[in-house]
């Protein structure tokens, strides 16, 4: 804060920077003087193919081809995953459930709740 005052004290409060009188005015003329001479030329006009204009499109079609192909891939794999698990459910129960039940006193409730629990005992 002191220093902010002792530089105005100095310097003061006017603005230092000023443009020269008329040099709006005169811009747009001397900048047109100092700019080369240059005539233009007369370019062919390039053409592009067929190709060049559907290649987004084919890009965009692509994609979305290749997203159904992987979401299709996805959904076979889960469904060989639970298919795969209630087979081996069954076959747990057939097997086991059987040797369980004829060697424990416990009923059918009991069984079921222990093995449709998601604790591991």
């Amino acid at each position: 804060m002191r220093d902010d005052k002792e530089l105005r004290t100095r310097c003061g409060k006017e603005n230092p920077f000023c443009t020269p009188e008329g040099y709006f005015e005169q811009f747009h003329e001397h900048l047109m003087t100092s700019l080369p001479e240059v005539e233009p030329t007369a370019q062919e006009p390039v053409r592009i193919s067929l190709f060049t204009h559907i290649k987004p499109w084919l890009y965009m079609a692509a994609m979305f081809v290749s997203t159904i192909f992987v979401v299709q891939g996805l959904m076979y794999v889960q469904e060989n995953r639970i298919a795969d698990t209630t087979l081996v459910a069954e076959d747990i129960y057939t097997e086991e459930a059987d040797h369980f039940m004829s060697s424990s006193l416990y009923n059918e409730y009991a069984l079921y709740s222990y093995l449709t629990s998601n604790e591991t005992y």
